[in-house]
């Protein structure tokens, strides 16, 4: 069924409608610009309420003024001579539309406009209209636009996180205007967003900025990947980690699987639909900014890794390969004793394969994590460390990690087979959990010799060892686990005297 058409009556209306002056003059008198008349003098004739809108002026105040009233001071004169020619040529010496100029506010500021003249005549009369149209935020926004493609250019150069985070937190401060701005990243060990860079009001208002996870803003807009935003005095059931905490307005932009950027306020603040914007591209970029960071992280890796395994070919295995051969020669003289030597030269370069092997297995990163009980895994790589007199002492309080259980066991088994080799075969290693300021990790300690007067910085060096039948990548490759993970790890003197490897996971 057709919906039914205009009745008579609505068209006999609507014609007296625009037939009548008054409607048009109530248009004009009420829009949301401000429109000003204006004689060959450039005396104000007429202004409609718009003008008090957007210039601060009531209407009849500038009734008789000269146009210069609205004007900054600095473009009277030339206002002036440009009427004055075109009265005496007809020639416009600027396009009268849409021409952007400041206009000199009631209480002194300037404010910027979009300005299109018109020109008309009534009864002999000439006169010409300036409709107005306040453009100073969409000015601003423009402005604050180009701020950020610059700063994109910047992200884009930084190389690490806290690099990024600095680059962020101060565009959300200096040029989206929030003082209290933070990137949080995205701890896959323990599953919490941890800050990476925080602005000075965000310092000053959490001097130890916490860790944040489920309950949080953060992490809701993290887990769903959509934007979340909090006002104290509207969002009583928005999930905040403070509910009493300094901040009033809070938006939390996600960063794809990298973390979250938060910005806010301690007073209350309006996030409109172009600060919302702002926040998003500044999102956008930042994910981006770390994505490329990450790319190019893994890039350098695979180029040291190849670095390595290049050096190990043409060095490490080189030597015993070369020993090998000069035994073979031994032994074909008769000497039956090369033979033994021959078997510890291949037994070297079999255990020189078997860790670059390793090395490129595991590396610098890990696959799917999953919680794991740190107390099964260990149990379970003591069983390779090929020492039955030696013992295992695991702590009942243990915990569990957010880890790849493949490479976890890899770090022990190396721990283990570093203390056995070090230490001898009735060695005692313990497993314990850190308490106290070092709460957040594990160690692992043994009660052998210790370092002595090894540097232990170097101890994680590739190839460093000072065992002759060692390979020097052990600990080496427990680093790269460690840090694979997000942990560190340093290297100590037990209570017994013996080597102590710390993990810190927090």
């Amino acid at each position: 069924m057709a919906a039914p058409g205009p009745s008579a009556d609505t068209d006999t209306g609507l014609d007296a409608l625009v037939d009548d002056a008054g409607f048009f003059r109530s248009l004009v008198e009420h829009g949301s610009d401000a429109i000003v008349t204006i004689d060959d003098d450039s005396t104000i004739r007429y202004a409609n309420q718009g003008v008090h809108r957007v210039l601060g002026y009531r209407p009849d105040d500038l009734i008789g003024d000269s146009l210069t009233t609205i004007m900054p001071p600095r473009f009277h004169d030339a206002h002036f001579d440009a009427v004055d020619h075109y009265l005496e040529t007809g020639d416009r010496r600027l396009d009268w539309n849409a021409i952007e100029m400041p206009g000199q506010h009631a209480d002194g500021h300037e404010i910027q406009l979009s300005i299109t003249f018109e020109e008309h005549v009534h009864n002999g009369v000439r006169a010409f209209s300036g409709i107005m149209r306040d453009v100073s935020r969409q000015k601003a926004y423009a402005a604050t636009l180009e701020s950020l493609q610059d700063i994109t250019h910047t992200l884009m150069q930084a190389r690490t996180p806290g690099a990024i985070g600095d680059h962020v937190v101060g565009a959300a401060v200096d040029i989206i205007g929030f003082p209290v701005a933070s990137l949080y990243r995205c701890d896959d060990a323990t599953g919490v967003l941890r800050p990476v860079a925080q602005s000075d009001a965000a310092a000053a208002l959490f001097a130890d900025p916490p860790a944040l996870s489920a309950g949080s803003l953060a992490w809701h807009a993290f887990e769903t990947n959509d934007s979340a935003v909090y006002h104290a005095d509207a969002d009583a059931t928005t999930p905040v980690h403070d509910p009493d905490g300094p901040m009033t307005a809070e938006y939390a932009a996600p960063l794809g699987e990298h973390g979250v950027l938060l910005v806010g306020d301690t007073d209350d603040v309006a996030f409109d639909d172009h600060t919302s914007r702002l926040i998003e591209l500044l999102a956008a970029n930042t994910q981006a900014a770390l994505e490329r960071a990450t790319r190019e992280a893994e890039r350098e890796r695979q180029n040291e890794q190849l670095e390595r395994f290049a050096s190990i070919v043409s060095h490490d295995l080189r030597d015993p390969l070369q020993t090998a051969r000069a035994t073979v020669a031994l032994a074909k003289a008769g000497d039956d004793d090369a033979l033994t030597d021959l078997t510890a030269a291949l037994d070297r370069m079999d255990a020189l394969i078997a860790d670059v092997l390793t090395l490129a297995k595991h590396g610098q990163t890990v696959g799917e994590t999953e919680p794991v009980p740190v107390a099964s895994v260990a149990a379970d790589a003591w069983s390779t460390a090929g020492a039955p007199t030696a013992s295992l002492s695991t702590a009942p309080d243990l915990p569990t990690l957010n880890a790849d259980p493949e490479r976890l066991r890899t770090l022990f088994e190396n721990l283990f087979g570093n203390a056995v080799a070090h230490g001898g075969d009735d060695v005692t290693v313990t497993v314990g959990t850190l308490t106290g300021a070092d709460s957040g990790g594990f160690f692992v300690a043994d009660d052998g010799d210790g370092f002595g007067d090894t540097d232990t910085a170097q101890l994680f060096d590739y190839g460093y060892t000072t065992d002759t039948d060692g390979t020097g990548f052990g600990l080496s490759i427990v680093r790269d686990i460690a840090t694979a993970h997000g942990w560190t790890i340093d290297a100590t003197t037990s209570d017994s005297g013996g080597a102590r490897f710390t993990i810190h996971t927090q």
